[in-house]
């Protein structure tokens, strides 16, 4: 049989309960779920919940580790109070409806609070109260917040209240909850976009600075978005000798070389990667008369360039106003330290090897021109005794006079191919550009092989479009031209045919030379073009050379704004090199 209907009644929670009252807590549900807004959710769930459970004042809290926050408080007269104090949760111990509700996670019900031992910012308003309910607001097995409501007349919560105050502190617990979930995941996320800005600063920073070859042009960028990132109004580089920073850079080229002391809570922030910030009343130790220099600055910040654990700068920044720097500017400047601190040390490495590369070439330069002069005396000497004018020699004699002049000048034109390295790297070669007349140029340069050439019977073949002509310097493309065609003259096993060929390419003309040599292999064809570096084939390796001819001839092409490049090369089938240089107009 069915079940009586009184029966299902009395298995209800709301069993007596008014159904005015269980509407009022179902929309209050509807309504709190609205929101995310925990300022939102905290004043739907006061009003509502005032209304429903009909008190005339009702004050929530949250609960924060060993705090409570009042957080506000609302009258049933409508006005919203937001209040915002911290008290230690030690307070309630004298009151203990308050304890027992936050202990037992279960509503309790009583008269009135314990106004002398309340706070006395409380006790005007606590006067008025007769009877209170406190609902605790739980979450995960412990209270997050506690709602308090107050009447003002005898009217005491009863029993038949606790089934609504029960659902209501549960409905008020989750959407607080959800609220503050939504608002940390919000804080996360705005902190997470906060952070991904910082670090493309950094990045966009780094990459500004990285635009930058020389080292002064580094430093001075670092200087530039160093400042810009923490609002300085002056910054330097340093770097760390010893408890000393000396001033490498400045905005204005001011103070360089100048030594300052670091004091110990500087100099053990540094030494551990971090930026240490002082006041003025802090900054102590300017060298003797430099006190000048920092007056006008209120504030302080250095900052350290680290790259594997090793400080290899500072960077020092100064702020006119008395105001301390955003510490989410600071770490952005940490952030973009880090990349500047890469930049400066592969900065100064170039810089090192710049200046180790141009004291070589002016070495290289000098010891050339003095090879030179003893050269040219010697063979000016070789050249009156060959042509008789120290006497007839007998024939041993003038062989061996002859072989010494050969290699005398041999020795010479190694002289000058090495000057023209070492003007090529000084950066003291200036071409000159010239309208050159691509036909005349091939012309003579195959009549200057043509003895060699004969030696060793080669073909000439021309493919000229005829009416070319290019911007250069004659004497370049002459040296360029003379190196391969000799190389197409000397690396070849039979009598080698030398095509010669030139052709507008938009702006540029192309010449090629193309031989049927022994070739260049693969391994091979990645080095020929680097500095006192040749092939490592047979022939190669049995003929003379000093490696410098490709080396030479490419950089001469560029200093022309032009390249030369080995187009393709196969063992046994020769080579093809294309000369590219820009076109005169016509």
């Amino acid at each position: 049989m069915a079940p009586e209907p009184a029966t299902a009644l009395a298995r209800s929670p709301f069993q007596g309960q008014p159904q005015e009252d269980v509407g009022e807590l179902v929309q209050m549900a509807l309504d709190v779920a609205g929101s995310l807004d925990p300022r939102e959710v905290i004043a739907r769930i006061l009003e509502r919940g005032t209304l429903a459970v009909q008190a005339d004042r009702g004050t929530l809290s949250s609960i924060v580790g060993d705090q409570i926050v009042v957080e506000a408080t609302y009258g049933r007269a409508g006005e919203l109070t937001w209040v915002g104090q911290h008290y230690s949760l030690a307070y309630f111990e004298g009151q203990p409806l308050v304890q027992k509700a936050i202990d037992t996670l279960e509503p309790a019900f009583g008269g009135r609070l314990e106004v002398d031992k309340a706070a006395p910012e409380f006790r005007q308003a606590l006067a008025n109260v007769r009877h209170v309910a406190v609902l605790p607001l739980a979450h995960g097995g412990r209270a997050i917040g506690m709602l308090v409501f107050s009447r003002y007349e005898e009217k005491p919560f009863t029993g038949r209240d606790r089934a609504s105050l029960t659902l209501l502190g549960t409905i008020s617990g989750l959407a607080l909850r959800n609220a503050r979930l939504y608002e940390e995941g919000e804080a996360a996320r705005r902190r997470a976009d906060e952070t991904a800005a910082r670090l493309r600063a950094a990045v966009d920073a780094a990459e500004d600075v990285a635009s930058q070859v020389r080292l002064d042009q580094v430093l001075g960028r670092l200087l530039e978005r160093a400042s810009a990132s923490v609002g300085a109004d002056g910054t330097s580089l340093a770097r760390l000798e010893g408890t000393e920073m000396v001033i490498e850079s400045t905005p204005t080229g001011e103070l360089i070389g100048t030594r300052w002391p670091l004091m110990p809570k500087v100099l053990a922030g540094v030494t551990t990667g971090r930026a240490v910030e002082l006041s003025a009343a802090e900054y102590t130790g300017a060298p003797e008369g430099m006190e000048s220099v920092v007056q006008p600055y209120r504030r302080f910040l250095v900052a350290p360039l680290v790259v594997g654990g090793e400080t290899i700068g500072l960077l020092a920044m100064g702020r006119a106003a008395d105001e301390p720097f955003d510490p989410a500017a600071v770490q952005a400047l940490q952030q973009f330290s880090t990349l500047g601190a890469l930049l400066l040390r592969n900065a100064r490495l170039i810089e090192q090897a710049r200046e180790a590369e141009q004291a070589k070439s002016e070495f290289m330069s000098i010891a050339v021109h003095e090879l030179r002069a003893p050269l040219t005396v010697t063979g000016g000497y070789l050249s009156m005794a060959l042509e008789g004018a120290l006497g007839e020699l007998p024939k041993p004699l003038h062989n061996v006079l002859a072989t010494a002049q050969r290699k005398t000048e041999e020795a010479k034109a190694l002289a000058d191919e090495l000057l023209t390295v070492a003007r090529l790297e000084g950066k003291v070669l200036t071409p000159r550009a010239d309208r050159v007349s691509v036909s005349d140029a091939v012309k003579k340069a195959i009549a200057r092989a043509r003895p060699r050439a004969e030696l060793v019977r080669a073909t000439f073949e021309v493919d000229d479009e005829g009416g070319l002509a290019i911007l250069a310097d004659e004497a370049l493309v002459d040296k360029i031209l003379d190196n391969l065609l000799n190389n197409a003259l000397t690396y070849t096993d039979h009598p080698p045919t030398i095509r010669v060929g030139a052709r507008r390419d938009d702006n540029a003309v192309s010449l090629t030379v193309a031989d049927d040599g022994v070739g260049i292999s693969s391994e091979d064809q990645g080095r020929i073009f680097r500095r006192f570096t040749r092939g490592t084939g047979r022939m190669v390796a049995e003929t003379p050379g000093t490696g410098l001819g490709l080396y030479l001839s490419r950089g001469l092409a560029e200093q022309m704004g032009g390249s030369l490049t080995l187009e393709s090369s196969q063992i046994g089938e020769g080579s093809t090199f294309v000369l590219r240089l820009p076109a005169a107009a016509s």
